[in-house]
């Protein structure tokens, strides 16, 4: 019996998948329109955003913190005393203060801040629109919000690092404007901490008098109690001694 050979089986082929230099030259070549097409839109991007971003500046208000507390009466030689962590969390507490709605609203106040553009709202295209569309009165119902929204996200309160100094930083379109910002809060900062040592004196002040008032009625009661006890018992005073001693003084 005679068996026939099997037949070979044919092998694929597969084209080479290395490329060479001059395969990489023609596909740049053949695409270079693709390629300058694409480096000119990034440059057209890169030069619209450049244009069209304002620039921003930035301005540094310093402020010193005192961290003696205000003492009216004490009983020690040095009523002022310092904390016993050199007044570190009391300067940290102030960062809360510098950024309240108290403050800001006094440097918003102070700078006008509210016809500002850039801070109440109305200075992009769709604050515009809206304004055009919804009306004038309803544009500035909550124009002071949008400004102290705008002004908190432009404000930064910073304190290094073993300092009693606190780093007040406006961020804006100006540098005229950044600077007059930093300096409003810090002023608002300060005369809000006056007003509120002015407080405290106010109110020390009233409680002297109130416990001075209550001494001087208890005197009053005393020196009333004597009079009295001294009418009960007919001591009666004259030329500073006791009319009964003066008598006992004539008989002897």
């Amino acid at each position: 019996m005679q068996y026939a050979a099997p037949e070979p089986v044919p092998t694929a082929s597969y084209a080479s998948s290395t490329v060479e230099l001059g395969d990489l030259k023609r596909i740049l070549v053949r695409r270079r329109f693709l390629i300058i097409a694409t480096a000119a839109l990034l440059t057209l991007v890169t030069l619209a955003y450049g244009l069209l971003t304002p620039a921003l500046y930035s301005s540094v208000a310093e402020i010193i913190i005192d961290p003696q507390d205000l003492q009216v009466v004490t009983n020690d030689v040095n009523p002022s005393r310092v904390p016993p962590d050199g007044g570190i969390t009391m300067v940290e507490s102030q960062v809360s203060v510098v950024q309240s709605t108290g403050v800001l609203l006094r440097a918003i106040e102070a700078t006008n801040l509210t016809e500002d553009p850039e801070f109440n709202g109305q200075g992009g295209l769709l604050g515009r629109l809206l304004g055009g569309v919804l009306g004038s009165g309803s544009a500035e119902t909550d124009r002071t919000g949008k400004t102290l929204d705008a002004l908190r996200r432009v404000l930064a309160v910073k304190r290094a690092d073993k300092v009693l100094v606190l780093d007040v930083i406006v961020t804006a379109k100006s540098p005229d404007k950044a600077a007059k910002l930093a300096n409003a809060i810090a002023q608002a900062y300060l005369a809000d901490r006056a007003s509120a040592r002015a407080k405290m004196a106010t109110d020390a002040s009233d409680s002297i008098t109130a416990r001075l008032d209550e001494q001087r009625k208890r005197v009053q009661q005393a020196e009333n109690a004597v009079e009295a006890y001294k009418s009960a018992h007919n001591m009666v005073m004259a030329a500073g001694n006791l009319v009964s001693d003066q008598e006992l003084t004539e008989i002897n």
